[in-house]
């Protein structure tokens, strides 16, 4: 039975009473302020607003910063630098640097480790079509990387630099149809496109077709009558969260499926301004976050764990493998500042809630997605900035 997630009018006034009792940010909260604790990564305290530490798996060899200039990157401080590219991407784990060229009638491809060292030259991976908007480069942990062209064309290359297969996502709708998405495992061994919006007459739907290894793209989910925002998948593939809109109301609405296409939940918000949604990673709840408020879902029961309004704008949101609900309000200022952070640390299953605020200042990166980390029971790290921020509780 497929588990329907209500909206806020649909719950029993006393499941409503809980979560305001729970969540509400007017009531005081049992916790002290000394349940919070802000500090820098330590090799990052003296970085510059333009400058991020390059975090690897294997034991430190050299200089593991990047300088993000307006097209440039400066590896180690000045061992290396990269500039001209069109387009920049990097791998998950921050330990390989894709930059794309267009030049001329072809595309190229260059491949680097954090250090700076080049990996590959592809000097003419493809044609160039001054015409196609869709030409994109996704990097991947382990050196392998997506090539996206043609509205609806994937081709994937591994870590030997070898295309591995040629995958097209188009829907062949006469009407025509939005540039093909993709979403990917962080080493890319699940891979799904998605078409964002496929227009047939007076009609839009959307859908999520997985890519096989084979290059044959095989039908996961299609939903009428609504546009695709985003797809996130679980770092295994197995779960997968589309975030819709509908085409008629504009509301937000979220369905997680299993990689094979069955339906595990539906989430209707009772708002329209959901930003971003998200799995834990244990899979088993998912986390809207809008600009002033944070909402928490239990996939499998179904059931509305709460939510949260904030006076000030939610930047991440996250549910925590100690079961701890970590939201971060604050300020962007100028390129990319982030002030006046606060964090939000909420014991679900406790009713309990600490708050502190930190004078800590750090920046966004660019092509690297700001979020939490978990290291430790109560220890987390804010990351996708140049100046990671941890943050230790004791609630």
């Amino acid at each position: 039975m497929v588990p329907i997630i209500k909206s806020l009018s649909g719950f029993l006034p006393a499941v409503f009473v809980i979560s305001i009792m729970l969540f509400s940010p007017i009531l005081s909260s049992p916790a002290s302020a000394q349940d919070i604790a802000f500090s820098y990564a330590p090799e990052t305290e003296s970085l510059a607003p333009d400058q991020f530490r390059i975090d690897l798996f294997e034991a430190e060899r050299h200089d593991r910063t990047i300088r993000v200039r307006e097209n440039e990157i400066v590896f180690g401080n000045g061992a290396g630098m990269l500039a001209g590219y069109d387009q920049i991407s990097i791998s998950p784990d921050r330990a390989f640097v894709g930059a794309l060229f267009l030049r001329g009638d072809n595309v190229s491809v260059e491949i680097y480790r954090s250090d700076g060292s080049l990996v590959r030259r592809f000097s003419e991976l493809a044609s160039y079509d001054p015409d196609d908007p869709s030409i994109r480069l996704y990097m991947l942990n382990g050196g392998s990387f997506f090539y996206c062209d043609n509205i609806a064309g994937f081709s994937y290359f591994d870590e030997r630099g070898e295309q591995v297969y040629r995958a097209s996502n188009s829907s062949g709708s006469p009407d025509g149809e939005t540039i093909s998405e993709l979403a990917t495992t962080p080493f890319g061994t699940s891979a799904f496109a998605y078409n964002p919006k496929i227009y047939e007459g007076d009609q839009v739907h959307s859908r999520i077709q997985r890519i096989g290894f084979d290059g044959e793209t095989r039908p996961v989910a299609r939903f009428d009558a609504a546009g695709i925002e985003d797809v996130t998948l679980h770092p295994e593939g197995r779960l997968i969260i589309a975030h819709l809109i509908d085409e008629a109301t504009g509301n937000h609405r979220a369905k997680v499926i299993s990689f094979r296409g069955e339906l595990l939940a539906e989430v209707d918000y009772e708002d329209n301004e959901i930003l971003e949604m998200a799995l834990s990673e244990c899979g088993r709840y998912v986390t809207a976050r809008a600009s002033g408020r944070v909402l928490v879902h239990e996939v499998t029961t179904g059931e509305r764990l709460g939510s949260a309004s904030f006076t000030e704008q939610v930047l991440v949101a996250s549910w925590m493998p100690d079961n701890r609900l970590a939201v971060l309000t604050g300020t962007r200022y100028g390129d990319r500042e982030l002030n006046d952070l606060r964090a939000h640390i909420i014991d679900v299953r406790q009713r309990r809630v600490a708050r502190e605020e930190t004078s800590l200042t750090t920046y966004e990166v660019p092509h690297a997605p700001l979020q939490f980390s978990f290291h430790e029971q109560g220890t987390y790290k804010l990351t996708g900035t140049n100046r990671p921020i941890v943050i230790r509780h004791s609630l």
